[in-house]
């Protein structure tokens, strides 16, 4: 199942702002979470992918597993 699909999942399974907008996390394959912006790389680890509602993957690069990430980076893949 590729990212756009676990996260169309994610949202279907839940009710409000997560249907209706913001990011699904995703990490290992598994949806994970959702955030409202992608403003606090820091608070997911190196690797984390974030799907909007148009379907566009960021993945949270930089820091490490600990402190978290540094940034947020459109994906070169899906």
């Amino acid at each position: 199942m590729n990212n756009q699909a676990i996260a169309a999942r994610y949202r279907d399974a839940e009710q409000g702002d997560i249907a209706a907008c913001g990011y699904v996390l995703i990490y290992a394959g598994r949806a994970i979470g959702w955030k409202r912006e992608l403003i606090t790389p820091e608070t997911v680890c190196p690797g984390v992918l974030a799907v909007d509602l148009a379907g566009q993957v960021f993945e949270a690069q930089g820091g490490n597993d600990y402190d978290g990430a540094s940034r947020w980076v459109a994906a070169q893949h899906a």
